[in-house]
């Protein structure tokens, strides 16, 4: 038969303090095996140690406690490890995301030894097929993704051909409106993700069937400085300085959204990505 201890000694005997032993008790998590009607003091099973184990053991991998409830009340094994198993794989991704972040952080402290290649481009006017909608800096990427997803298939069900790589548009307020995450902010702006198809100038012949929220739009003509950033989308932001610095010094810049080129296929490895980043400039003679 268990015994009923003290809270203090459940305490020592599962390293939950009591404060903590408390809030579990109030938020449901780890209710006492007894409640003295009068002195309201708490009692404890020893058979509950078992649990407070796990709790333990779950809080130190960061698991919230909604989940860790979960897994208490879990009614196989299965759905046990299932939950499990699910924050695991969050803290893998969370590691991946911390490494990741170490090394850009490396890599800041190291002065750039590459030159800068910028080549200044005249794009003409020309058709794509495009979709939109509002984001953010924080947000952007796995949208685009996406975009470019659903943009691929539009493609091949229109029997269109490509003219160019995908791309992807950024006006100016998508920089300057978007807010921080570390201010609990999230202001979004218009981001358009495109592919430029092969019709001639002029209004198309065919109506295609395209599909919801997919468009087929004219992009305008640009002048365009254009360096190409190597790596990781993560790091775009050095591209982003280095180009701009670039265009300041010579005064050349000019209003309008800044272009990016997306030279591999979406599924491609991150760290070896190259995306052409494309500043809009007066045009050289």
């Amino acid at each position: 038969m268990a015994n009923l201890v003290t809270i203090g000694d459940f305490s020592r005997m599962s390293f939950l303090s009591v404060k903590t032993l408390r809030h579990y008790h109030d938020v449901g998590l780890l209710k006492p095996a007894d409640v003295d009607a009068y002195t309201s003091y708490r009692r404890y099973s020893t058979d509950q140690l078992a649990d407070a184990q796990v709790i333990l053991r779950l809080r130190g991998f960061g698991m919230p406690l909604e989940e860790i409830r979960q897994v208490l009340n879990a009614s196989d094994v299965e759905t046990r490890n299932a939950a499990i198993i699910s924050h695991l794989q969050r803290m893998e991704t969370r590691l991946a995301e911390t490494r990741s972040a170490v090394q850009s952080l490396r890599q800041l402290l190291q002065a750039d030894t590459e030159p800068l290649v910028v080549e200044h481009r005249h794009l003409e006017p020309c058709w794509a097929l495009t979709v939109s909608t509002n984001s953010s800096i924080q947000t952007g990427g796995p949208w685009l993704n996406s975009a470019r997803r659903t943009l691929a298939d539009a493609l091949s069900a229109t029997g269109l051909q490509r003219s160019g790589p995908d791309g992807s548009l950024y006006f100016a307020e998508f920089f300057t409106d978007s807010g921080f995450a570390d201010l609990d902010e999230v202001v979004t702006s218009k981001v358009v993700a495109f592919v430029p198809v092969g019709l001639a100038p002029g209004e198309p012949d065919d109506d295609f069937d395209l599909g919801a929220g997919i468009e087929l739009s004219q992009l305008p003509a640009a002048e365009l400085a254009v360096t190409t950033h190597h790596g990781s989308c993560t790091e775009l932001d050095r591209s982003y300085a280095r180009l701009g610095t670039y265009v300041t010094e010579r005064a050349i810049g000019v209003a309008g959204p800044i272009r990016e080129h997306h030279l591999d296929p979406v599924d491609a490895p991150d760290e070896g990505l190259r995306t052409e980043v494309c500043w809009p400039v007066f045009r050289l003679q």
